[in-house]
């Protein structure tokens, strides 16, 4: 477990939030008096994925903060600091956050290093005492010592497990924090079938709710491979975890022709797709029903040749159809392009939704067209969209021309955000 701070520290850090808080500037609208007070939007900034044609910040170079936006008051504010020494030194350095998981009176951090991978763990944030975080599991199995294995994205099923990527693969934990294998490997490695091939770059997952009689959910992710567009895919695993072909339930190549259509409030040329394809960077998913939901995913070039979307659609918002049939059916269909303004949303890194309101939330590169976004030290920012699944649209939500969160030192780069309490 990790230690508790002294009260020189708490008090350091009291002065920490304070200077943090005007670090910020964040963008109300008149329409947020609908949102639920007490709402947060939970901001990692650490190692991310905006796009294998974007170079961005690492371990080391990242923010490595949590900072939440109060979505009632528009207050930012200090949450949790990865590279400060009020830890009491339980952190190595360049050791970032990754992903973000609500969890009841806590919010669960999975961390990435490089160079220490011993840091490569799964940390409990209680929400009211941020400065008491604790180890939540460090199971050297799953968190994986070895190079390239870089952790992704975090997510829970209804049974309490984790489940977690770490590029090449997907790693399950049980409530006993352990790692939970599949034979001699991870709960999903190497998927075969429409699912191959995924073993370079599982940059985002999520865990449908069950179907019945199931009592875990299928898991839903997406692959980049770069310049190889057969690769980047998003596939459904059985909630059994991989181990046979038949627990490969459905896979989709993005850049599949004939498929993406335009949402009925957008126009642009006709939707083709470079070469390379596109990468899926984040995705969010949001259920409809039993056994039905939407996928919002996230694309970015897979070169950094591919800059723009006036001959190609390289950086949009898109909504797939997701039905589930049985326990060992579902199909992934009907992706349709919600947003295309290059100027808004070049290189996304992280989106979060709040379902009580229908907002979006999503984190992109703010220098559009620039293929490194590290050389001028260029921090993300956040813009705000309200989503019709029924329709479906997605409409920008700006004040004064603004986006909801500006840039700042404080975000290089956004890996994850979560609505929560």
């Amino acid at each position: 477990m990790g230690r508790k701070l002294e009260p020189k520290y708490i008090y350091a850090a009291l002065a920490a939030i304070t200077i943090t808080t005007v670090m910020f500037s964040c963008n109300k609208s008149n329409t947020d008096a609908a949102v639920v007070a007490g709402k947060n939007l939970y901001i990692a900034s650490g190692r991310c994925n905006s796009g294998l044609g974007i170079t961005t910040f690492s371990s080391s170079t990242s923010s490595r903060v949590v900072s939440k936006v109060n979505l009632t008051t528009g207050t930012l504010s200090f949450f949790q600091d990865l590279s400060s020494p009020f830890q009491g030194g339980i952190l190595a350095p360049e050791t970032s956050p990754q992903s973000l998981l609500n969890d009841g009176t806590n919010v669960l951090m999975l961390t990435e290093n490089p160079t220490n991978t011993g840091d490569r763990k799964v940390f409990s944030i209680p929400k009211s005492t941020p400065f008491n975080m604790s180890v939540y599991s460090n199971d050297v199995l799953a968190l994986t010592p070895t190079a390239g294995h870089i952790t992704r994205s975090l997510a829970k099923d209804v049974d309490n497990t984790l489940l977690f990527s770490k590029s090449i693969a997907i790693e399950k934990l049980g409530t006993n924090t352990l790692r939970i294998p599949q034979g001699a490997n991870a709960w999903v490695n190497a998927p075969a079938g429409s699912c191959a091939t995924s073993t370079n770059l599982i940059s985002s997952m999520v865990v449908l709710p069950p179907f019945a009689p199931a009592t875990t959910g299928k898991i839903l992710y997406a692959h980049n491979d770069g310049a190889t567009s057969a690769n980047n895919l998003l596939g459904i695993i059985s909630q059994d975890g991989y181990s046979v072909l038949a627990n490969c339930i459905a896979g989709r190549q993005i850049a599949a022709n004939p498929a993406h259509t335009y949402a009925t409030n957008i126009t642009g040329p006709t939707i083709t797709f470079a070469a390379e394809g596109v990468n899926v960077t984040s995705m969010v998913y949001i259920s409809t029903g039993t056994g039905t939901g939407k996928l919002v995913t996230a694309y970015s070039a897979a070169t950094s040749a591919q800059l723009n979307n006036n001959t190609n659609q390289n950086y949009v918002i898109a909504i797939w159809d997701i039905t589930e049939t049985s326990t060992t059916a579902a199909t992934i269909t009907n992706p349709i392009i919600l947003y295309r303004d290059f100027s808004l949303i070049f290189g996304i890194s992280a989106m979060a939704y709040d379902a009580s309101t229908g907002y979006l939330y999503v984190a992109t590169a703010s220098q559009p067209g620039v293929a490194d976004q590290t050389t001028a030290g260029y921090g993300y920012k956040v813009e705000k969209f309200l989503l019709n699944t029924a329709t479906p649209s997605l409409t920008l939500v700006q004040v004064n021309s603004k986006p909801f969160l500006e840039r700042s030192s404080a975000t290089k780069c956004i890996s994850s955000m979560i609505v929560a309490d």
